[in-house]
């Protein structure tokens, strides 16, 4: 979709980021992250991978998680540290720049209570998605979640077609510009319980092109 397409244009200005994803999404954003955020309980141990200018780990933090948000955009970064430093929780967040493929060298299977990740996985290969989910699911404890949105393929072939004419000329400009581009994820769910996650809930929104997938670690693992 679009919005999401648009999101790498907006990577090359981390500054207006969240105003033009904000606008971009009419606001769904913003109302994506907050319900990610409501589950989150105050102590818990929080991964975001990919968590971009901070706008979700800002949101757990808040909760009175302890969060750590790797991203490997330092521009990305130093906004995100500034936002939490204006609200006086840069000593709630940790921010590491690092790329969500080197997760397994970085931290301890069983780290982490819950893992989110917002708009990240549309930038990763399907080996890469399908790896990454495997080293979320282990540095959860046993019973941790995982809260995961991203573009997905819109189930019905009628609403395929015109997101993917939508998408088009904006995968053309943004290849142009930065040499990059996002990609709906497929079966993104499927891939989460491929990767040993119990899988809770699936809901979608924007005409079936946004998913947040909600699932969690056997407690026995």
């Amino acid at each position: 979709m679009s919005t999401f397409v648009l999101m790498r244009l907006l990577e090359s200005a981390p500054r207006r980021y969240d105003m033009g994803i904000r606008l971009l999404s009419l606001g769904r954003s913003e109302r994506l992250h907050a319900r990610m955020a409501e589950s989150v309980e105050a102590g818990e141990r929080v991964l975001d991978v990919g968590c971009g200018t901070g706008s979700l780990a800002l949101r757990c933090a808040q909760k009175g998680a302890e969060v750590t948000g790797i991203d490997s955009s330092p521009l990305m970064l130093d906004v995100a540290s500034h936002k939490l430093a204006a609200l006086d929780l840069g000593d709630k967040v940790d921010l590491i720049q690092m790329s969500a493929i080197d997760l397994d060298e970085k931290f301890e299977e069983g780290t982490f209570d819950v893992v989110v990740s917002s708009l990240m996985f549309s930038e990763l290969s399907d080996d890469e998605q399908r790896f990454v989910l495997r080293e979320c699911y282990a540095l959860l404890r046993s019973g941790g979640r995982l809260l995961l949105a991203d573009e997905v393929e819109p189930k019905s072939w009628w609403l395929r077609i015109p997101t993917r004419i939508l998408r088009l000329p904006l995968v053309v400009i943004t290849y142009i510009l930065t040499q990059a581009s996002t990609k709906a994820v497929a079966d993104l769910d499927e891939k989460a319980a491929d990767a040993g996650f119990t899988i809770q809930s699936v809901d979608r929104s924007m005409l079936g092109g946004l998913m947040l997938v909600v699932g969690a670690k056997d407690p026995e693992d």
